[in-house]
């Protein structure tokens, strides 16, 4: 079977979101780090933010970076003092948009311990809870013009402001704040852009840029988002090639062909459309390995009793208790910077859902005209990436097969970074149990050397199969 060529049933609509779990504990007494922090007061972190050994503060700024004199808004920043003298502040952000920033680096250090050698900042985007956040909640909520109508009337002018480019900007009143005079940077899938877009704003303030899994600059995100159903099949085709070779521990086929056909089974007989618990889980596990042998024994589980759910549920769980800004954040930022619905595009999109019978290919039709976005005007350009005045080059990080961006090669060619390939499909690298990897980006940061070409992928360091639900 050729990559791309698992076909699913007419009826499953398709519906792929990037979810990132941080699964930390939040540790209180921190100790106070010494730095010129302009009179930052400094505390605990919100308890949801699981923000281990970090300290919170906020941070006000201009509402709009065009009337910087007038309304103001707070962003929250977590930091993780170095331990000893640091290498330098290393700026992160999980990506989204819409993903919650405060406790990135409490998790990713645990994973990857030389990360304490450095001061850990992460700054949370404007229009997330714990910053200033929007406040779209609507008697008809989900579709774009009623949150968009929702948000402004709560709001007057604040939606319009929640972009790339300003959250940027946050990032860089963030640095003055804490009088810091250069910056590195790690971000992932769409917090690669917002680095690129810092470093093309405040080159002078850019030290060392880590992007990873990687969005096309050029590109718009109705397109970006259109594509990812077509990936995720493409990725079903080693899930189902893995849970196959699988088949003396699950019983769910020998053949890939035959796991589809359970799959198929199952996704029929379960309620809920796009929010089927199978398709829901595979959905989340085509972004990383680790998930797959929960997967296949949520199927296995399934198969023998469809009360069984739990680790289905496990799986589909994330996208479902996403706090609500962080959905409304993601639908801000995209639409302010893309435009709306295409009505050329959606009479296109009709006739591909009357002729075509793979259900990836018909949603990738429908979001491609822009339905997304669809009463939600855009109001600003996206800056146009530039990474020409930079000191030191970018390293970016991206795996073959990522079923979310695959944008590497022209962000790359954008800002004259070099690319680390990684085999396999998963969507985000650095801090997975890779060392080779994660040693690479240790030394890309305290050197400004791109050392490694090409990584193997992480290997599964799930139980196989597991017994228990995280």
């Amino acid at each position: 079977m050729r990559r791309g060529d698992v076909r699913l049933r007419r009826r499953v609509v398709w519906r792929a979101t990037v979810v990132a779990a941080l699964v930390v504990v939040l540790v209180p007494g921190a100790s106070v780090f010494a730095a010129p922090d302009a009179g930052l007061e400094w505390g605990a972190c919100p308890a949801e933010a699981r923000a281990e050994s970090a300290l919170c503060a906020t941070v006000s700024v201009p509402r709009s970076y065009a009337d910087p004199s007038g309304a103001r808004i707070e962003v929250m920043v977590s930091r993780i003092p170095a331990q000893g003298r640091a290498q330098g502040t290393l700026f992160g952000n999980p990506g989204g948009p819409g993903g919650d920033a405060v406790g990135f680096w409490s998790a990713a250090s645990k994973r990857v311990p030389q990360l304490r050698q450095f001061d850990l900042i992460a700054v949370q985007p404007r229009g997330l809870r714990w910053s200033t956040p929007l406040q779209c909640s609507s008697p008809v909520d989900g579709a774009p013009v009623t949150i968009r109508l929702a948000c402004e009337a709560r709001q007057p002018g604040y939606p319009a402001t929640v972009t790339t480019e300003a959250v940027a900007r946050d990032m860089d009143e963030v640095r003055r704040a804490l009088g810091l005079e250069r910056i590195s940077f790690l971000g992932v899938s769409w917090g690669t852009y917002l680095g690129a877009v810092y470093a093309t704003l405040f080159p002078e303030h850019t030290d060392k840029l880590v992007l990873d899994s990687n969005v096309d600059p050029g590109m718009s995100w109705v397109e970006q988002t259109a594509r990812v159903p077509v990936a995720i099949s493409d990725r079903m085709v080693e899930i189902f090639e893995w849970i196959a070779a699988q088949d003396p521990i699950y019983g769910l086929g020998a053949t890939r062909e035959t796991v589809l056909a359970e799959w198929n089974r199952q996704v029929d007989a379960q309620p809920g459309g796009w929010f089927a618990p199978t398709l829901q889980a595979t959905t989340y596990a085509a972004y990383t390995r680790n998930m797959w042998p929960y997967l296949a024994q949520g199927m296995r589980e399934y198969r023998d009793d469809p009360k069984q759910l739990r680790f289905l549920t496990y799986l589909a769980r994330p996208a479902a208790v996403a706090d609500a800004t962080s959905g409304w954040m993601r639908d801000a930022t995209r639409c302010n910077e893309d435009s709306g619905l295409d009505l050329a595009a959606l009479a296109g999109a009709a006739l591909t859902l009357l002729s075509e019978s793979d259900p990836l290919r018909q949603q990738a039709a429908v979001m491609r005209a822009g339905i997304t976005c669809a009463g939600w005007p855009q109001t600003t350009r996206r800056v146009t990436v530039d990474g020409s005045r930079l000191a030191t080059r970018p390293l970016l990080l991206q795996s073959r097969h990522d079923p979310a961006t695959s944008g590497a090669p022209a962000l790359a060619a954008a800002v004259n970074g070099t690319i680390t390939w990684v085999g396999g499909g998963d969507h985000g690298q650095f801090s997975r149990d890779n060392p080779v990897l994660n040693d690479a980006v240790l030394h890309y940061l305290r050197t400004g050397e791109s050392i490694l070409a090409e990584a193997p992928e992480p290997p599964i360091s799930t139980p196989n199969p597991p017994t228990t639900v995280p």
